[in-house]
């Protein structure tokens, strides 16, 4: 016979049970913790492994801590802004993503002392982040243990990778898509009622014994960040782009102080990763009012059309969203705005990877700047090939093969400047690397600003219909480079820092900016 009360109690008993484990499943993320062996732990893991990995409350295993990772304009990578990327993880990396991730960033460069204390676990990437990234409980995901990032960390590490779209797919059954990156292949999976996940895989086409490219280099948060929104800085005030053209217009560009706060496009992202959205002015482009008024008449409107043609604005061809891909929208750009044009190329930042940037900044600066490079690119490109002669012991002491340096270094970039464009991220590391010991070799690394030079403001396009530049005298005139000597005056050396910007800017991949809007504001790097 029952105990009079002892049902209740049991009840009880089982309700503070099942209480807690759904506490218990809430606060670790995307399922209650199973039972991993310490073996595959440890493979998951890596150099992160030393963890504590116990016994938890109800004889479920506790989870492992794992590395709590930030990456947005605000917070920087784990509070560093220059970050140094490898192609390839380095040192002990284990199976999760996030560890072969905190292998592949690091936060200071990878010196030929540092990679063989890598080799020999003397250091680890949890040495080296130590202090900056404070650990927190792991999370599981069919066997997986995982970290937990925001949308805007996921879209940060996608700019300083250099990711772009392979696919994204979605379909009732969920969501898919595919980024292939400098640094790795980037895939999220999040099916239809379950947790968002993200990979990242270590590239399998190259192999550090093997790699002819110096083992790191440097990328800023900010600036990728602000490059992905359509944001250019000079130091004094910050002008962001407008979207890809919707039609063929014609439209004109005009500036909207502190007008992004207002706009639809890249604000939103801006906003998500802390940035001062009521701070930064605005281009605009503005249908032609006479031409957006259905009312008015035909014959009036290609009379106006025609005298808009005449006029001496400066006129771009820029792509546009309509559905054949061969039309081209026309922007007229006005004298106030064009200096803002040639303002913004000259304050692009110095980056020794190409972009993935906001698509709108891509397609005006180039249409603006195409003439003005293409004057120029013969004799750039003859410069580069000479350069990389002169200058071979500073190559190598860089961290470039000197097989490489002596062989094909050369007519790689030589053949990408005359290119104009691609999507390689190592001619990209070879052409800024060439020009880098050039600067130094000459002595002007202290004096040339390389984030804000002045050579497009003084090489100004002139304001016609026809493709027409007109140079300054001087430094700027064509031969230019024609110095077997390699003595270069600071203002050559100021626009070989320019055209070297807008080469990258070239070379560079659109990536969408909303793409936030096919993400949960959590996912699960596994």
């Amino acid at each position: 016979m029952n105990m009079p009360g002892s049902n209740s109690l049991v009840v009880a008993a089982l309700s503070a049970v099942a209480t807690a484990t759904i506490l218990q499943v809430i606060s670790e993320g995307t399922q209650a913790p199973t039972s991993i062996p310490t073996r595959e732990v440890k493979q998951q893991l890596g150099p992160w492994s030393s963890s504590p990995y116990g016994i938890f409350r109800f004889g479920s295993p506790k989870l492992p801590l794992g590395p709590v990772i930030t990456a947005r304009l605000a917070d920087k990578f784990c509070g560093v802004n220059e970050v140094h990327l490898a192609r390839l993880p380095h040192g002990e990396t284990g199976t999760a993503s996030w560890s072969v991730l905190l292998s592949t960033i690091h936060p200071s460069p990878l010196s030929k002392e540092t990679l063989l204390k890598l080799q020999t676990n003397q250091e680890t990437a949890k040495t080296r982040w130590a202090g900056r990234t404070p650990l927190a409980p792991c999370s599981t995901n069919d066997s997986q243990l995982c970290i937990k990032i925001s949308r805007a960390t996921l879209i940060t590490l996608f700019a300083i990778t250099n990711a772009r779209l392979l696919f994204s797919y979605p379909s009732a059954a969920g969501y898919r898509s595919a980024y292939p990156s400098y640094c790795g292949q980037w895939s999220i999976s999040w099916p239809i009622g379950k947790a968002c996940i993200v990979h990242l895989a270590p590239h399998d086409s190259h192999s550090a014994e093997s790699d002819v490219y110096p083992p790191s280099f440097p990328a800023r948060i900010d600036k990728s960040v602000e490059m992905l929104a359509g944001i250019i800085s000079d130091g004094e005030r910050k002008l962001a782009f407008p979207g890809r053209a919707k039609g063929k217009g014609p439209w004109i560009l005009k500036e909207k102080p502190k007008g992004f706060g207002a706009a639809h496009g890249s604000r939103h992202l801006y906003n998500m990763q802390g940035g001062k959205v009521y701070a930064v002015d605005l281009l605009a482009m503005i249908i032609k009012p006479d031409l957006a008024n259905e009312n008015e008449n035909e014959d009036e409107d290609e009379d106006e059309d025609e005298e808009l043609q005449k006029s001496t604005l400066l006129k771009l061809d820029i792509p546009c969203l309509a559905s054949d891909s061969n039309t081209v929208a026309i922007l007229f750009v006005p004298n106030h705005e064009a200096r803002l044009l040639a303002t913004a190329i000259d304050s692009l930042p110095w980056s020794s990877l190409s972009w993935s940037l906001h698509r709108g900044l891509r397609d005006i600066l180039l249409a603006y700047g195409t003439p003005i490079m293409n004057r120029h690119r013969s004799d750039f490109a003859k410069l580069l090939k000479s350069e990389v002669v002169r200058n071979e012991a500073a190559l190598v002491k860089r961290g470039w093969a000197l097989d490489f340096v002596h062989g094909p270094m050369a007519d790689m970039a030589e053949s990408a400047i005359l290119s104009g464009g691609g999507n390689s991220g190592d001619v990209v590391r070879i052409v800024v690397a060439i020009i880098e010991v050039l600067i130094e070799r000459l002595g002007f690394d202290e004096v040339v600003d390389r984030d804000k030079t002045d050579f497009w403001r003084r090489a100004k396009r002139r304001r016609k219909i026809e493709v027409e530049i007109e140079v300054d005298k001087g430094e700027f005139n064509r031969p230019g480079f024609d110095n077997d000597r390699g003595e270069l005056s600071r203002g050559q050396v100021d626009m070989i820092a320019a055209l070297t910007k807008f080469f990258v800017l070239e070379w560079s991949l659109d990536l969408d900016y909303q793409l936030y809007h096919n993400l949960p504001v959590d996912l699960f790097l596994a």
